[in-house]
C-alpha cells in the first residue's frame, strides 16, 4: 500500500505543473531550493535508515549550482553537516562531511521532481527523488534503489521553517 502510495505521489509530480518561484536559473523551481526543517511526525523511515532526531537543509542556486548545507543529528545523538554543490546535468560533484558519500550527481526529469544519487568511491550507495507539495510550504524526498530507481519504503517530510 505504501509502495502504491509513493508511485502516485511520483506520477502526479511527474505530470503537474512547476510551482513558479524565483530563482537565478529561471521561473521554474528547483524543488530542493529553499529552506528546510525535518518533520518527524510525518516522516517514515524504512529499515537500516540512520534515523535522524533533527534535520535543517538549506539549498540555494549559485550560478550553474545548487548548493546544500544539510545539518543534521542522529538518533545516537550524533552531529553531521554535510554540504555539496551540483549541476542538475548528472555531472558528480564532491561532496563533504556525509559518512561512507563522496559525491553526487543530481538529474532533473521533470520540472517538479529532482534525483539525486550519492556515491561512495565511484559505486551508487543511495538515491532519492525530491518534490514540493503544491503550495510549496513541504518538501518529500522518497528514497530510491541508486541504480534502478524503484522506489523504496523511506519518505521525509520537510517543512519550510
Amino acid at each position: 500500500m505504501r509502495l502504491a502510495a509513493i508511485a502516485f505521489i511520483l506520477a502526479q509530480a511527474s505530470t503537474s505543473g512547476a510551482q513558479r518561484l524565483p530563482s537565478a536559473t529561471g521561473p521554474l523551481s528547483i524543488p530542493i531550493v529553499g529552506e528546510w526543517q525535518l518533520n518527524r511526525a510525518r516522516t517514515h523511515y524504512g529499515p537500516g535508515v540512520d534515523v535522524r532526531r533533527s534535520e535543517r537543509l538549506s539549498c540555494a542556486v549559485e550560478g550553474s549550482r545548487v548548493r546544500c548545507i544539510i545539518q543534521s543529528v542522529r538518533a545516537n545523538g550524533q552531529e553531521l553537516i554535510g554540504r555539496f554543490a551540483a549541476t542538475l546535468d548528472g555531472a558528480r560533484s564532491s561532496v563533504i562531511g556525509i559518512p561512507d558519500v563522496d559525491e553526487v550527481h543530481l538529474r532533473r526529469p521533470s520540472n517538479t521532481l529532482l534525483d539525486a544519487t550519492f556515491l561512495s568511491r565511484g559505486k551508487p550507495v543511495f538515491g532519492y527523488r525530491a518534490l514540493q507539495s503544491e503550495d510549496g510550504r513541504s518538501l518529500m524526498i522518497i528514497s530510491v534503489d541508486p541504480v534502478s530507481r524503484v522506489a523504496l519504503t523511506s519518505v521525509v517530510v520537510n517543512d519550510r521553517p
